[in-house]
C-alpha cells in the first residue's frame, strides 16, 4: 500500500485550499441557518406596511375610526404634516405609503358627498395595493351599515358606525398554506438548505482535492519513473482510487456531520437524514469523477485553481444550488440538465416534499441519483478514455 500512503502525504500540500473552502462553506450554511424563517411553515402572517397617516379631520368619527383600523392592521409611524419630511421618509423608506384624510372628510362621507383620500406611495410598491383594499374596506363597511339604518329610518351616529365596522373587521380568518399532498406547505426547513449548499462545498473540495493528487501523480518524471517501478500499473491505479474514495468518503462525512451539529433535533424529526445523506454521498462520487478529469488535463496549480472556481461556482449557479431552480427560466434549466448539480438539488428538493415513503414518493428520489450515477459514470469513462490515449502518445 506504499501508493496509498503516498497519497494522504501528498494531499497535505493542499490543506489550505481544503480548508479555506470548508470554512466558505460552514459561513453560508451558518448564514442561511440563521436567517431561515422558524415560524410555522403552514401559518400565514401578514406583512405591517410602514404607514404615516395625516388626519386634517381631527373631530370627524369617521376618520379617527379609519386611522384606528389602520393602526391595528400596519405599523403607523408617527411624522409632522409637513411636505418636505414626508418626501424625506418616503425617499429613505422609513413609510412606504402616506394617507392624508382631507378636513370634513367624516360629514362629507356621512352625506353621500364627493371625497377622496389622498394618497403619497413610494414608486413600484406593492404592498400599497394591500393599504388600499385596506381603506376602502373599511370605508364600504361604514358605508353599508349607514345605508341599513337609513332603510330602517335610524340615523347612526359616526361613533356607531365605526364601533360596527370594527367590530366585523375584527373577525379573523385563519389561513393555512397546503401542497397537493395535503402537507403544510412555506418555505423548505433549514437542513434543506444546508443539503442544497452541499453541492458547492464538495465540489470545491473533493475535484481540488482529487486534482491535487492526479496533478502530483501525473508529472512527466514521476509518471516515467512510476512506470519503471516494481509495482504493476494496475496496483497503483487501485490504490490511487482507493485514496480517491477514502478521501470523497471523509469529505461527505465532515458535511454529513456538521449537518447534525447545526440542524441535528429538525433533521432527525423530519426522518429523512439517510436520504440526504445518501444524495450526497452520490454527489460526491460525482465530484470525485470531475476531480479526476481535472487533475489528468490541467498540468499547474495556477490552471488547476482556476478550472476548480469555474468549475464548482458555475455548476452551483447553474444547477440551482445558489439559485432556486423554481425562479430559473424554462430556457437555462433545459441546459441545466446537462449539469449533475441540476439533478443533486432536484433530488434535494424532493427529499424536503417526501411525506411519507411509499414508492410514489420515493421514485424521483433514486430516479435522480441514478441520473447522478450515470453522470459519474460516463465522465471516468470520458476521463479514463482520453488519458490513456494521452500516455500512449506521451511515452
Amino acid at each position: 500500500m506504499q501508493v496509498f500512503k503516498v497519497y494522504f502525504k501528498v494531499l497535505r500540500g493542499t490543506a489550505a485550499p481544503l480548508a479555506i473552502n470548508l470554512c466558505v462553506f460552514v459561513g453560508l450554511a451558518v448564514l442561511f441557518s440563521s436567517t431561515a424563517p422558524e415560524t410555522d411553515p403552514g401559518g400565514f402572517e401578514p406583512v405591517r406596511t410602514p404607514v404615516t397617516v395625516i388626519n386634517r379631520d381631527v373631530d370627524g368619527e369617521i376618520a379617527r375610526g379609519l386611522v384606528d383600523y389602520l393602526g391595528g392592521v400596519f405599523r403607523l409611524v408617527d411624522y409632522p404634516d409637513d411636505e418636505e419630511k414626508l418626501q424625506d421618509a418616503l425617499f429613505h423608506r422609513m413609510v412606504e405609503y402616506v394617507v392624508i384624510i382631507p378636513p370634513g372628510f367624516s360629514d362629507r362621507f356621512l352625506s353621500g358627498q364627493d371625497c377622496a383620500i389622498r394618497k403619497v406611495i413610494v414608486p413600484g410598491s406593492t404592498s400599497s395595493h394591500y393599504v388600499d383594499i385596506s381603506i376602502d374596506k373599511f370605508l364600504n363597511t361604514v358605508r353599508l351599515h349607514h345605508m341599513y339604518g337609513r332603510s330602517r329610518n335610524y340615523e347612526a351616529s359616526g361613533a356607531e358606525l365605526v364601533a360596527l365596522a370594527m367590530d366585523d373587521l375584527s373577525v379573523d380568518v385563519p389561513a393555512l398554506l397546503k401542497v397537493a399532498d395535503g402537507r403544510a406547505g412555506g418555505d423548505p426547513p433549514g437542513h434543506s438548505y444546508y443539503y442544497r449548499y452541499c453541492a458547492y462545498a464538495l465540489l470545491a473540495m473533493v475535484t481540488m482535492g482529487v486534482s491535487s493528487i492526479m496533478i502530483a501523480f501525473n508529472r512527466p518524471d514521476l509518471y516515467l519513473r512510476n512506470l519503471c517501478s516494481p509495482i504493476p500499473r494496475r496496483r497503483i491505479n487501485i490504490e490511487l482510487a482507493l485514496g480517491h474514495g477514502v478521501f470523497a468518503l471523509g469529505c461527505w462525512g465532515i458535511l454529513v456531520a456538521l449537518s447534525f451539529v447545526l440542524h441535528g433535533k429538525t433533521l432527525l424529526e423530519s426522518g429523512l437524514a439517510g436520504l440526504y445523506a445518501l444524495n450526497t454521498l452520490v454527489f460526491a462520487l460525482v465530484c470525485t469523477a470531475i476531480g479526476f478529469v481535472v487533475g489528468n488535463f490541467v498540468r499547474s496549480v495556477d490552471a488547476q485553481a482556476g478550472a476548480v472556481n469555474v468549475i464548482a461556482l458555475g455548476m452551483s449557479f447553474l444547477g440551482g444550488v445558489f439559485v432556486p431552480q423554481s425562479v430559473m427560466s424554462k430556457p437555462v434549466l433545459t441546459a441545466a440538465k446537462l449539469l449533475p448539480s441540476y439533478w443533486f438539488v432536484r433530488v434535494n428538493d424532493a427529499i424536503t416534499e417526501v411525506s411519507a415513503f411509499t414508492p410514489g414518493k420515493l421514485s424521483p428520489v433514486f430516479n435522480g441519483m441514478l441520473v447522478q450515477l450515470a453522470f459519474a459514470a460516463a465522465i471516468f469513462s470520458v476521463a479514463l478514455l482520453l488519458s490513456k490515449d494521452r500516455s500512449v502518445s506521451s511515452v
